[in-house]
């Protein structure tokens, strides 16, 4: 009978779940120990480091707790763009572009992109350069860098933001941005400004947090280098006949040729033919609480700034807004 409870008892812990040990955290003083050594063999001066960390001596618990927090709360997609793209942001907008639109023609006339969509990743960003955040950007970054959620990303925009400050692109005291590290007029994170910033100004520094000429040529470039068509359309809204196929719809879905979706019944908002885009392929999309749009390569493009429908559609509102018409 012994023998029998005892292998039982040994049989029973094959059925147990196994627990490994955790290994333990490694302590703030031996995370920067490390990240200074893969710093300065990157080449980043010891000063640089030195004077980018003489203030962060634990991560930030402000940073981990929004981190932790982000809102969850769905809107309809309605909701979400009046709120983003209200009568005042508008009106901002256009004075904004009457102010600069000699500096974005030019931008646009070298890049390709119509300038109504710069003013309006910049007015949905910063409030066309107003507010940029307040979070110490390195701050930020090493303490999302020792966090274990996202370690890996966050750690390589620590690095990236080390070179920012290496090439003396912004001083110290000036590099802050929102809690996660994007920073600038155009808020893009360490790696967008590595891989889009342009110095539009020839002074020798990529100046996305004060120089208007770098944010908006930025900004073009990270569309140009993202695939944006000049003088094609970003999205129509339109209406669809009553029983429409709804497996058709959405981003995953195939790209059909306007001639294919006016022959299933896709109408402008106004009843209207789609003529005017024949020839374009574009997908169908029906975003929380409607209404129906047909997006086009731009669309995308903007999608691939921030990867929400909500904000690409709201990007494209804007950029309509300030400019008076269609685009």
């Amino acid at each position: 009978m012994k023998k029998l409870v005892a292998a039982l008892f040994i049989f029973s812990l094959f059925l147990m779940p196994t627990f490994v040990r955790a290994e333990p955290h490694q302590s703030w003083p031996s995370f920067v120990a490390q990240v200074k050594e893969e710093a300065l063999s990157q080449g980043i001066r010891e000063s640089v480091f030195d004077e980018a960390f003489a203030k962060v001596r634990a991560p930030s618990r402000k940073v981990i707790k929004l981190d932790r927090t982000q809102p969850e709360k769905r809107l309809t997609f309605l909701k979400y763009r009046n709120t983003r793209a209200d009568a005042y942001r508008i009106k901002i907008g256009r004075k904004m572009f009457a102010r600069n639109q000699s500096l974005l023609d030019e931008v646009s006339n070298q890049y390709g992109v119509n300038p109504c969509f710069i003013v309006s990743l910049w007015g949905l960003e910063t409030a066309y350069g107003h507010y940029m955040g307040n979070f110490p950007v390195i701050q930020s970054l090493a303490t999302l860098a020792y966090d274990n959620r996202r370690a890996a990303f966050f750690r390589k925009q620590l690095f990236y933001a080390l070179h920012i400050l290496n090439g003396n692109h912004i001083d110290l005291k000036d590099f802050k941005g929102e809690w996660a590290g994007a920073s600038g007029q155009p808020q893009f994170l360490p790696s967008s400004w590595h891989y889009y910033a342009v110095d539009h100004n020839g002074d020798g520094k990529k100046d996305i947090w004060k120089t208007k000429s770098d944010v908006f040529a930025s900004i073009a470039n990270y569309l140009v280098k993202n695939g944006w068509l000049p003088g094609q359309p970003w999205a129509i809204q339109v209406n669809v006949p009553h029983g429409f196929d709804e497996s058709l719809m959405g981003r995953k879905a195939p790209k059909r040729t306007v001639d294919e979706w006016e022959s299933m019944g896709v109408r402008t908002s106004d009843g209207g033919s789609l003529h005017d885009y024949r020839g374009l392929e574009a997908q169908l999309i029906r975003p929380y609480g409607g209404p129906d749009f047909l997006i086009f390569n731009n669309f995308n493009v903007i999608m691939k700034w921030n990867r929400s429908t909500y904000y690409a559609g709201t990007v494209g509102y804007l950029a309509e807004k300030i400019c008076r018409h269609r685009l």
